[in-house]
């Protein structure tokens, strides 16, 4: 009888170990093929700069001097881009604020004050805003 318990506590011992090496090995797999641009499910595009470089070289296998002069492009457009976000921020928080005073009008203050929790923590996709709330104050 004490064999037959020791077996199945070794099969249920083995199951387990299985389990836990396929958990482990599934989320290597992942951690590998996922980049940081991709943390949002989405590919890596021209405002990604960096994981975007990585990409096209990768895919297209450049040579150094291709490398460099995408890098060239990213950085400039990265820089027209802000030049861009930064004409229509105020165009674009005046919309935003709007919206959000009349979703607010429609909650009760315990909602309001999770609602105002909420908003507080989004972020805005134009890359001014992200490189500002990423800099220390």
């Amino acid at each position: 009888m004490n064999s037959s318990r020791g077996m199945v506590l070794k099969v249920w011992g083995l199951l387990a170990a299985v389990f836990l090496l396929g958990s482990l090995t599934g989320a290597a797999i992942n951690g590998i093929y996922r980049s940081p641009a991709k943390a949002d499910g989405r590919a890596p595009s021209i405002r990604d700069g960096e994981a975007y470089l990585q990409l096209l070289d990768r895919e297209l296998r450049l040579d150094s001097g291709q490398a460099s002069g995408m890098k060239e492009i990213l950085d400039q457009t990265r820089n027209e881009y802000r030049g861009i976000c930064a004409e229509v921020r105020p165009r674009y928080d005046q919309l935003r604020d709007k919206a959000r005073l009349k979703m607010r009008a429609l909650l009760d203050a315990d909602q309001q004050q999770r609602f105002d929790t909420l908003v507080t923590q989004e972020n805005c996709n134009c890359p001014d805003q992200k490189d500002q709330a990423q800099q220390p104050h």
